[in-house]
Formats: structure tokens, C-alpha cells, sequence
């Protein structure tokens, strides 16, 4: 009794390491009472500096008897950027990938979105009729250059680019006295989004896995050129001054980044909408074969069970996968439900997109890499907006904001870029399988080279598996052979090309046909060995034989990645 009984709310920090990787409790103020409910984004002052930090409200509930409280400073948005089933799926993330909450957070927003507190210095009654007033109240050639920088300015900038440009002593100092002097006023603003049209880029000249290792194996030591580094290995460009503003670094990280190598530069031109100037001719559906008949019927009749199923869709090359998608997706949608279409990074070329877009017009938005901060928030508004009910992507677009879910296809599912290669290393196929049970949706899993795994499941009951055996224009199917090298070496050929490959790039070429061999794996040979003994190089660390490069005459581990000189 006599409690002030203002409402709580938890937060989890975004950025945090392990050690603050937990919720705390924060009051919320009357005037923001109707703003904080969870998903939504707020400022609050943390630790003995009371430092201000982004945090992502997870729970509002009553305040009861606790006491003590530090108060939310802000709400960063009007709206919640996390629904309800979102929270839930990063509490489930956080558990299954040992991952921190903000770690599974961070998959479920579009880069860029980060909020950044910051101070900006506003000149007190800022028009030209007080502007003498004010030079009468100076005192010294410091707060005049101060003043000068401001008025430049259109009587406002920030405080770090304030100090940053204005290089003198005691700057603090002087503020201070300025704003005791009631000439300039300080305020605490932020910001979050991308807002140029051109802008100076950033891009990675490795890949992800390779910074990983780097980062991994402690070549890369400082958490500044560590946050650059992670930024970029989840898009393909980044305006530099975004990693500068929202990544907390300076610009000299960057330009060391790039004086050592790992990155490059390039200004581009910031495209909103990926699909502007681009028109889709309307496609309409294609009369089924009759193996795409059943498979249709049976997932329309599990459709209209509206439970949860997971589907293997296993069909030849050609035979009309993408065509079942399609007919199932109008399906979906015309149950007043929305879809996921999840390819690899590889497939999304503008043919893909062309028939999504061709079929659905503007109810597509796309989620892929090659999007630039601005294309790709924007993307994302439209979903979480509800103005588009299908999102074709790679393997983030999992996480897409869809609100009534009733469809999640995975296409070639197979491909081991479904599964992440950085924290959290989560597999799409996991995420959409909780996202799915949860909706009482259809998973459905299309290859035509299932993984084992999926095959397995398949086969034994575990999952529904649907067969596609013809091609869908009844084009004749490749001729393949199998060559066994242990007859040919028996008879004599000591090459590594089979009597009968040979036989056929010698006809092709007398035919002024072409060929093409494709080598499955790296290096010049696969193990070195000696002839007298049979001894075999193996790795150290692994006692697996190590490849021969020819190139640089090494020997590599291509697990562990040991290099060796070539034994002589």
C-alpha cells in the first residue's frame, strides 16, 4: 500500500556480451506508459556511467514490491519491431545455439536498424536577429570558433563532429560555459535507418568463412576491426558511414581494414526499391502432369487439415518443382495465408524472381544480400506492414515478419548454405520447422538430391514424401555411365581418364562439339606417398592425408588447415 504502482518492463541489451547476456528490470514512465509494450525498442541508462544502450523490451507486467528502479529514457519506436512469436523464437534460439538473446535478435532485423543515441548542439534562439546578440555575449577566440562552426552549420550539429572538427584545448570546458551562457542548448537525439541515395560502400574481399577463421585463429584481434568485419559478412555492401554511425567505430578501423587488405571501397548508388524501372509480364498457372496432380492434391489436402506436416518433394531436374511451389502458394494464399520461399543465395538470379513477381505481382518482396541497407529495410517494412503475403530469399528470409504464416518451402534443400556459418549458427531448416508447428503450416523440402538426413526421414515414414520421376516437357532424360577405374587400370590404363572419356572428347571435338570436366575436390592430388615404402603424408593434428597444391608446391590439411612444405 502507497507503492507507486507504475508498470515495469524487462530488456535484454542489444550488443551484449555473456556476461550481461540476461534481463533487467527498468520502470517505465507515465509519459511513456502507452508506448513500451514488448517488441518495442527503447533507450535506457545502464551500469555506474549510466551509459545509454539500445535494449529490446521482452515483457510489461506490474510493478508489485520491487523498489529501486532506473527509469527507460526513450521509446526508439512507435511500433514494436518484435512480435510476440518473434521473442519467442530468440528465448528458443538463445537455448538450442548458445547464443546470447541479441545474437538471435539481430537475424530477425534488417542491418541498419540499430538505434545510435547522440548529442547534438543547437544554437539558442537561432535567427539572424539574435545572431550579434550572441557575439556580444562571447569572451574568448575558442567559443567564437565554436559559434562560427554552428552558424556554418544552419545553427545545429553534432557534438562528436563539433569536437572532432573544432581542435582546441579544453573543449569540455567550454561547452559548458556556452551553455551557462544560455547560447547553445544540448539534446540527446537518435537515429536509425539508411537515408542516402549515393553513398561511399564497403565490401568484404573474403568470404565468410574465411573471416571467420581469421577471427577465430586470433589474426584479427581488436573487437572494432572484429564488429567492421561481422557487419559485412551478413551483406555484400555497406555504406561506410553506416558502419561508422551504428557500429560505434571510427573511420580510421575502416581505412586500417582496408590498408591491410581484407576490405575495399566503391560508391553506389542507393536503389529503395531493387524492382523500380523493372515491369513482370503476368504468368498463369500451367496444367499439371499428372505426377504434379497428386503431388498437389495430397499437399492441398493436408492444406485443408490445417495442422502441421513437413513434405519432401523429391523430383528430377526439369520435372516441375517450381510450378507445384507456385500452385501451392496461390492455394495458401487464397486460404487468406502467406508463404515463405527459401532458395540458395545462387538461385536467386533475376529469372527466379521473375516468376514469383510474373505470378504474384506486388504481393513478392525479395530478402537477399545483394540488396543494398536501404532496399533491404524497406523490404522488410512491407512485410511488417502486412502489404505482401509472399517473401522469396535466402536463408535469413526465414525470419521474415509474416504475421499468418501457412507455408514455408525450402528449394534445394540440400545445400549446406542453409545452415550458418557465423553466431548463431542456426539451420533454416530447424527455424522453419518451430516457426511451422507453431502455425499449424506446411513445411514442404524440394530436391533433387535430398540430403540424407531429409531422404532418410522421408523413407521411413517420418516425414511425407511426394515423387517426381519425368521431366515436365517430357524432354528425354541425360545418358550417364558409370566408369569403373580399377578395370581400367587392370587392362593397363594408368591415366586418370577412362578409355571411354577419352573416346568421347575425341569425338566431340572432331564433331566441333565442346566438353566440360568437373574436378570434385581441391588441390593437385589428394595424398602424396612413397613408392619404395608406402608411407603417406598425413596431418598432425588430424592423421589424415594432406592434399598436394601444385601451385605453391604445398602440402595442405583440409581440415585444419596445416601447411607444409613438399617433401623431397
Amino acid at each position: 500500500e502507497g507503492l507507486n504502482m507504475a508498470k515495469i518492463a524487462s530488456v535484454v541489451l542489444s550488443n551484449s556480451t555473456r556476461e550481461f547476456d540476461k534481463e533487467y528490470y527498468y520502470e517505465i514512465p507515465e509519459e511513456l506508459a502507452n508506448k513500451i509494450e514488448p517488441g518495442v525498442r527503447v533507450i535506457v541508462p545502464f551500469g555506474r556511467a549510466n551509459a545509454l544502450k539500445e535494449a529490446f523490451v521482452i515483457d510489461v507486467f506490474d510493478r508489485g514490491t520491487v523498489e529501486g528502479l532506473k527509469t527507460i529514457k526513450k521509446a526508439a519506436d512507435e511500433k514494436p519491431v518484435l512480435s510476440k512469436e518473434m521473442i519467442e523464437l530468440a528465448s528458443w534460439m538463445k537455448e538450442r545455439y548458445i547464443c546470447t538473446y541479441y545474437d538471435a535478435i539481430k537475424c530477425m532485423l534488417p542491418a541498419g536498424t540499430k538505434v545510435k543515441a547522440y548529442k547534438t548542439v543547437y544554437l539558442k534562439n537561432c535567427n539572424e536577429s539574435f545572431i550579434d546578440k550572441i557575439y556580444e555575449k562571447i569572451t574568448d577566440e575558442n567559443e567564437k570558433l565554436i559559434i562560427d562552426y554552428i552558424v556554418k552549420n544552419d545553427f545545429k550539429c553534432q557534438l562528436d563532429e563539433l569536437k572532432a572538427n573544432i581542435n582546441i584545448k579544453s573543449f569540455s570546458k567550454i561547452i559548458k560555459r556556452l551553455v551557462e551562457k544560455e547560447l547553445i542548448d544540448i539534446r540527446e537525439e537518435y537515429a536509425t535507418g539508411v537515408k542516402e541515395k549515393y553513398v561511399k560502400v564497403a565490401y568484404s574481399l573474403f568470404s565468410p568463412e574465411a573471416i571467420t577463421d581469421l577471427i577465430e585463429s586470433n589474426k584479427i584481434k581488436r573487437i572494432q576491426q572484429i564488429k567492421v568485419l561481422e557487419i559485412l559478412m551478413e551483406s555484400e555492401y555497406v555504406p561506410v558511414q553506416d558502419i561508422i554511425k551504428f557500429e560505434g567505430v571510427s573511420p580510421s578501423v575502416v581505412n586500417t581494414l582496408k590498408r591491410y587488405g581484407y576490405i575495399d571501397f566503391k560508391e553506389i548508388e542507393v536503389k529503395r526499391d531493387p524492382f523500380s524501372g523493372r515491369t513482370y509480364n503476368k504468368t498463369e498457372p500451367l496444367e499439371p502432369t499428372a505426377e504434379q496432380k497428386v503431388a498437389l492434391q495430397t499437399l492441398r489436402e493436408q492444406k485443408d487439415k490445417k495442422q502441421f506436416a513437413e513434405y519432401l518433394l523429391h523430383g528430377i531436374t526439369g520435372s516441375g518443382k517450381t510450378e507445384i511451389y507456385l500452385q501451392l502458394i496461390q492455394y495458401t494464399l487464397e486460404k487468406g495465408e502467406q508463404a515463405i520461399v527459401l532458395v540458395p543465395e545462387i538461385s536467386l538470379t533475376p529469372q527466379m524472381i521473375d516468376r514469383f513477381k510474373g505470378r504474384f505481382g506486388d504481393q513478392v518482396a525479395v530478402l537477399h544480400s545483394r540488396l543494398s541497407l536501404g532496399e533491404r529495410y524497406d523490404q522488410w517494412r512491407l512485410i511488417k506492414e502486412g502489404k505482401v503475403n509472399v517473401v522469396i530469399g535466402a536463408r535469413s528470409a526465414v525470419f521474415a515478419p509474416l504475421e499468418n504464416i501457412g507455408l514455408i518451402i525450402i528449394d534445394e534443400e540440400h545445400e549446406t548454405s542453409y545452415k550458418s556459418e557465423i553466431t548463431p549458427k542456426y539451420s533454416a531448416h530447424e527455424i522453419a520447422r518451430y516457426i511451422c508447428k507453431r502455425k499449424n503450416a506446411i513445411l514442404l523440402l524440394g530436391s533433387a538430391t535430398p540430403s540424407v538426413e531429409t531422404y532418410y526421414k522421408a523413407v521411413t515414414g517420418e516425414i511425407g514424401l511426394l515423387t517426381l520421376k519425368e521431366r515436365a516437357n517430357k524432354m528425354i532424360l541425360p545418358k550417364v555411365e558409370i566408369i569403373d577405374m580399377r578395370e581400367e587400370l587392370k587392362k593397363g590404363n594408368r591415366t586418370v581418364f577412362s578409355r571411354q572419356l577419352s573416346a568421347e572428347i575425341e569425338k566431340n571435338i572432331l564433331a566441333g562439339q565442346q566438353t566440360i570436366l568437373l574436378l570434385n575436390r581441391r588441390g593437385y592430388s589428394p595424398f602424396v606417398l612413397c613408392r619404395d615404402c608406402g608411407y603417406v603424408v598425413k596431418c598432425r593434428n588430424c592423421d589424415i592425408s594432406l592434399t598436394y597444391h601444385s601451385k605453391e608446391n604445398v602440402l595442405k590439411c583440409h581440415y585444419c588447415g596445416e601447411t607444409r612444405s613438399y617433401p623431397k
